[in-house]
């Protein structure tokens, strides 16, 4: 039910987002993401499974006013990566299949060419993990919030790197960096 509404809001916030994007002061990124996956184990609250991993994504968004903007975000997992417990190999691999979500921007121009900013909202993500005989997928989600900083190029085309804590859900934490290149329109 949940996942449902979630779905149906980001969707109508991306729609959104590409319209408006015919009415200036909107923006579009292509990037990638270099994630840290963490779970607790539920019997041993002291051991760990970890995973780094991969992902392309694409962003929309449109500036309010010249400090505040929103955008939604949708990306895919590029390959898998050995699920490990305690730094020991399960000969499990895990992915990310997708993520998406919404979210706010609000940052201040502090040189002509540099834009920091804080981000917050919502990621909502599916992992698959498995080996060459099974696979199950899980869906993950919860408050995001992270750092970042635009770098301006030339006039309609920045650099971007962010920091992002996507979301930390029932001993499932998933967090990394990214850097995408933006067009403003």
């Amino acid at each position: 039910m949940l996942r449902s509404i979630v779905t149906k809001i980001t969707v109508v916030s991306a729609l959104t987002s590409l319209s408006l994007a015919c009415y200036g002061d909107t923006y579009a990124t292509a990037g990638f993401g270099f994630h840290e996956h963490e779970e607790l184990v539920a019997t041993t609250p002291s051991q760990m499974l970890e995973s780094s991993l991969t992902s392309v994504f694409a962003r929309a968004g449109k500036h309010y006013t010249q400090h505040l903007s929103a955008e939604v975000r949708l990306g895919i997992g590029l390959g898998d990566d050995v699920f490990e417990l305690d730094g020991v190999n399960t000969g499990l691999k895990l992915s990310i299949r997708e993520f998406y979500g919404v979210y706010v921007r609000g940052g201040v121009q502090l040189t002509e060419k540099l834009f920091p900013y804080v981000v917050v909202g919502y990621t909502q993500a599916t992992f698959e993990l498995g080996d060459d005989s099974f696979s199950v997928h899980e869906d993950f989600g919860g408050l995001s919030y992270g750092v970042g900083g635009d770098i301006v190029i030339k006039q309609s085309l920045s650099t971007n790197i962010e920091y992002m804590h996507y979301f930390d859900t029932v001993g499932v934490e998933l967090t990394g960096f990214s850097v995408g290149l933006t067009k403003s329109f």
